[in-house]
């Protein structure tokens, strides 16, 4: 088995859980900013809402006008800033997964790695030194039994 490499690319290991948390995570923050978004607005759409006299109107339009030019181009960069780095942290999870996969996968061949690798960083790095400690165990148990396919039980309840 070749060495996984430790160096992190900026290709998406996972489009669809990676996307779809980056969406439910700009959804739930966007959420949370359209309630403060309502709360700045507020005082100012009270004023303008229920005021009759002019003198009370003029300086509510203004501070509304003045928030409006302000909070926009704000929200647009933050939304934007907070989709990319739900992506960006994403990958810390979705290629632990996908490396613990593939070794998984290679151990239902037969083979067993010694060595299972995580980047510097990534999250699940404990769940990689179980994985590799079953290897070995079951490397070992394998030998013992005279190497070959590892012996898995039939559906049936009997072992091949």
């Amino acid at each position: 088995m070749k060495a996984a490499s430790t160096r992190r690319s900026f290709r998406l290991v996972d489009k669809l859980y990676q996307l779809g948390l980056a969406w439910r995570m700009l959804g739930a923050f966007l959420l949370f900013f359209s309630i403060g978004i309502i709360l700045v607005f507020a005082p100012s759409v009270f004023l303008l809402l229920t005021g009759a006299d002019l003198a009370e109107l003029e300086p509510a339009s203004q501070e509304f006008l003045i928030l409006h030019h302000r909070i926009w181009p704000a929200v647009l960069f933050v939304l934007v800033g907070m989709f990319l780095y739900t992506l960006r942290f994403s990958h810390r999870i979705a290629g632990p997964i996908y490396r613990i996969n593939s070794v998984l996968q290679t151990m239902l061949k037969g083979e067993y790695p010694t060595r299972v690798t995580l980047r510097k960083g990534d999250h699940f790095h404990p769940t990689a030194e179980l994985l590799q400690a079953l290897s070995r165990q079951l490397a070992g148990r394998n030998e013992k039994e005279g190497g070959g396919k590892p012996v898995l039980p039939d559906p049936s309840g009997e072992t091949k």
